[in-house]
């Protein structure tokens, strides 16, 4: 098992972190905060063309054919970009249609036509411009129709992110397919997981920057160890959370023993060094962190957010004891 990036994939972060910075830069993502929805259309479809949305399919299914491994760096860049969307539902949603004999609407989705919401319960995130909801479980993953329900728009702790209630039980399902026949459960854990490192080296990076330039008594604050010990703790952090996501997603795509349990360590890692770095980096930025002005603070309030996919920290640990 190789661990480094090939060329291509270099080539290919790259080319996602430079499309991200250029089309969705953070002053993008805080004006969408004031829409009813948080979706950039041109950006959608943009990504669509990109192949983003179809990146992990098989070709046979309509899709790039490209690895979990491949994917994964993707939602770095995204995770790190903290781009606003369904890019998780609708990831996820593109393979439960196309795997569940729905191909007419996986291209849809795959097209960027028809978007997917998470479903987190009878939670929907980023769902109002969604017409399906993904529905992720341990032993089985299913993909249902939001047309004629109720969706009550709610409030999200994370402002450029969308929550909305929704009676997703009764949704009528359109695609389903089990664990068995593909791992969705697997590969949500593993993209949700490369997203909360994305999260977790954009805030390291915010607080080594602001401990190198900011000064005080004439020296830069980051010579003090009370701000130099946390900034290296979050680097470790990063290494050890991106390590072990990497190691899952390819873990996957060789079709190793273990699998599972690779990606629920790489999702428990991740979540850490996502709360963590971001909390920390909050404290290293003292009382400019605090601001609305300050972008770490929208960061900090993501990290929250994807703490409930696929579930939450306590039901993972008890997958992972079970293994």
């Amino acid at each position: 098992m190789n661990l480094l990036p090939t060329d291509e994939q270099e080539s290919f972060a790259s080319a996602s972190a430079a499309f991200l910075a250029s089309s969705l830069p953070l002053t993008r993502v805080r004006a969408l905060i004031d829409e009813p929805d948080n979706v950039d259309e041109s950006v959608w479809a943009a990504a669509a063309d990109l192949g983003w949305f179809g990146l992990g399919l098989p070709e046979a299914l309509g899709g790039v054919g490209a690895g979990l491994a491949d994917e994964v760096l993707l939602f770095r860049e995204l995770g790190r970009a903290l781009a606003p969307g369904p890019f998780l539902g609708t990831v996820l949603g593109a393979r439960v249609a196309a795997a569940g004999g729905a191909e007419g609407l996986a291209a849809e989705i795959v097209g960027g036509t028809r978007r997917v919401a998470y479903a987190l319960g009878d939670q929907l995130l980023d769902g109002v411009s969604a017409t399906h909801a993904v529905v992720v479980r341990p032993e089985r993953a299913d993909l249902v129709d939001l047309a004629g329900l109720d969706i009550a728009p709610g409030r999200c702790i994370d402002e450029a992110s969308r929550v909305s209630s929704a009676p997703v039980t009764r949704a009528p399902v359109v695609a389903s397919v089990a664990s068995e026949q593909d791992p969705v459960f697997r590969r949500a854990l593993v993209l949700t997981a490369a997203a909360m490192v994305g999260i977790g080296e954009a805030t390291r990076d915010m607080a080594a920057e602001y401990a190198k330039t900011r000064v005080q008594f004439d020296r830069p604050i980051g010579v003090h160890q009370g701000v130099k010990h946390p900034c290296a703790d979050m680097a470790v952090r990063c290494e050890a959370a991106w390590a072990q996501t990497v190691v899952a997603a390819l873990a996957h795509d060789e079709g190793l023993t273990g699998a599972d349990r690779e990606a629920l360590c790489a999702r428990v890692v991740a979540e850490e060094a996502a709360e963590r770095n971001s909390t920390s980096a909050l404290q290293v930025l003292g009382g400019i962190g605090y601001t609305a002005e300050h972008d770490v603070h929208l960061y900090v309030k993501r990290a929250q957010v994807l703490r409930w996919a696929p579930m939450e920290k306590k039901a993972l640990l008890d997958l992972l004891i079970a293994r």
